[in-house]
């Protein structure tokens, strides 16, 4: 017992909130008789009358109720009420906190355990200098281990690293250690079974580009993830179970340039079957997450700065005229304005097409859809790729890129973040359609947005390699992608490809005009221009699939696209400065 007196005097902060609380407790202790009254005396006087009937109720529990040992509590409860600052307050909170962890013993009530672990903790913080915390925190600890909590191992490390060799001293501290060892064990014996079972964060990759960072974790397999939140200093963690870190992430670390959306990347195994990603920043910024398959990967992109509000961007793109061009040798064309009537603020800064790149899907392992006679789509849209950099480089002073020039497999996510880092212009995505009904055939374009029709949901759903059912979880991406300010400019582009490549094919193959639409893209999610996946035809049927395999055929998809991108690029008033 502690025995401080006059000498531990409390602040009067904590005297007025504890006698503010005992006003309240004085009407709830109305029914404990002479015990209670006022007459009672002093603290010491209080606190040895509660004491000694504490001790006769621990000789012969059997002979008292749950209702004494309340009626116990209180009495202990109004020593600390009544006489906040004198040297027995601090034993009177530690044996009210003693009786609701015994009731909690007999009961099994989660509400005398909850008083029990309030009681403990007033103690703490009411009393810092008390020398029962130490006991009081091993404990909490009890407490929490008992209804299975993690936090209780946190309560006995604290205990350890304030009160050292006093808490090692408490008999309570024996078992608790002793329960914290043999956890560890069973965490290593199950570490052990689980490397095999467990899922693997094989790489992490990040791409930095001009508005926002996209960092891919490349897992073996699917894992369920939580991410959250913490302040000061901010970070981004994403926790994901079921899985542990490859041998050569372990301790591996990424920095970034200052003037990069994040400031570094770290990894750990938080638990033995949890794997913890965490980004690092100045000051956290908008973020969206989502998840690709085939392989399992989750993509994380993180702006640079937070969005504009729709409205703003709306009031942008009505702005009447376009800003004017630079002066250059000839005089630019100025660019017409967008199909909805307006100037989108591509066109109003002036933007040209310079740098193209042209991405065809699939590749590597994936081969895309597989039309008639067993043809791959990777094969022919690399087959169209190839013609079309060659058309264009010949037709106009421009720098035609590729996401791949052979067969090989580049994730969906990396291809608009390799347009993105290279400051390209403008994004065309070539594919080749396929249906579970073999009759439909035709040519049709999309740009970003969310899906109108099921046709579109499940084209999206084919080349995103997922399920339908799984790319309505895109839908919260949404208003992001309605932001973006290149969203007109994509629907132009697409609609004079759309109609240029038609043009080109009908007359003679008789294709239908599918047209222009719109679907949840991954290869096109992200993308800082305007981006657009044509699909040239469909190799699932029976006719266009043939006609996909000659090259005669090819050089009419090509004639088409270029036909209606010369259109855009007029349009856009940059034609005649790209000629040759």
């Amino acid at each position: 017992m502690n025995r401080r007196d006059g000498s531990g005097e409390r602040t009067s902060r904590q005297a007025a909130a504890l006698v503010l609380g005992g006003v309240l407790l004085l009407l709830l202790s109305a029914g404990l008789g002479a015990r209670t009254s006022r007459s009672s005396g002093s603290a010491r006087q209080m606190y040895y009358q509660a004491r000694a009937l504490w001790n006769r109720m621990r000789a012969a529990p059997e002979r008292y109720s749950d209702r004494d040992w309340r009626r116990l509590a209180g009495r202990f409860r109004l020593i600390y009420y009544r006489h906040p600052t004198s040297g027995y307050a601090d034993d009177a909170v530690f044996r009210e906190a003693g009786i609701y962890r015994r009731l909690y013993d007999r009961t099994n009530r989660v509400e005398d355990w909850q008083l029990a672990v309030a009681r403990y903790k007033f103690l703490i913080q009411e009393y810092p200098y008390s020398s029962l915390n130490a006991e009081a925190y091993l404990q909490v600890a009890e407490l929490y281990r008992r209804r299975g909590l993690k936090e209780w191992r946190t309560y006995l490390e604290q205990c350890v690293r304030r009160y050292g060799r006093r808490c090692r001293e408490v008999d309570l501290y024996a078992a608790l250690n002793r329960a914290l060892r043999d956890e560890q064990a069973r965490a290593d014996e199950r570490t052990g079974h689980w490397s095999r079972s467990l899922k693997v964060l094989q790489s992490i990759r990040a791409y930095p580009s001009a508005s926002y960072t996209r960092v891919v974790l490349y897992l073996t397999d699917a894992v369920p993830y939580r991410r959250g939140i913490l302040r000061r200093p901010d970070r981004l963690y994403i926790d994901l179970d079921g899985a542990r870190l490859a041998d050569d992430l372990k301790k591996k670390s990424w920095r970034f340039a200052r003037a990069d959306a994040i400031k570094g990347i770290r990894v750990g195994q938080f638990l033995p079957d949890t794997a913890r990603v965490v980004l690092d920043f100045d000051r956290i910024k908008m973020h969206r997450l989502f998840t690709l398959e085939n392989p399992f990967r989750i993509v994380i992109d993180v702006f640079r700065e937070d969005w504009r509000p729709a409205a703003r961007t709306a009031a942008v793109q009505r702005t009447p005229e376009p800003a004017p061009s630079p002066p250059a040798e000839e005089p630019a064309r100025v660019p017409e304005s967008n199909r909805n009537g307006r100037y989108s603020l591509y066109r109003q800064m002036g933007m040209k097409a310079g740098r193209i790149m042209l991405d065809p899907g699939h590749g590597g392992h994936d081969p895309g859809a597989i039309g008639v006679d067993g043809i791959k789509e990777k094969d022919i849209t690399l087959a169209v790729a190839k013609q079309l950099k060659r058309e264009i480089e010949r037709r106009w002073n421009v720098e035609v890129l590729m996401t791949r020039q052979d067969d090989r497999f580049i994730p969906l996510e990396e291809r608009t973040a390799m347009a993105n880092s290279q400051g390209v212009d403008l994004f065309i995505s070539i594919h080749a359609n396929a249906s579970r009904r073999g009759k439909i055939r035709g040519i049709e374009t999309y740009y970003l947005q969310w899906a109108k029709d099921e046709h579109a949901m499940e084209v999206a759903a084919r080349e995103n390699a997922v399920t339908t059912a799984r790319m309505h979880e895109l839908k919260k991406f949404i208003k992001m992608i309605l932001q973006n300010p290149k969203v007109e400019e994509s629907k132009d582009l697409a609609v004079f490809v759309q109609n240029a490549l038609v043009q080109a094919v009908k007359p003679r193959y008789g294709t239908k005009d599918l047209g222009v639409k719109t679907a949840p893209f991954y290869v096109l999610m992200g993308a800082e221009m305007p981006a657009i996946l044509v699909e040239i035809s469909f190799l699932s049927h029976p006719r266009e699939g043939r006609l996909l395999k000659k090259e005669e055929y090819r050089r009419n998809i090509v004639a088409g696209i270029l036909s209606g991108l010369e259109r855009y690029l007029d349009a856009q008033g940059s034609l005649a400065q790209l000629a040759k």
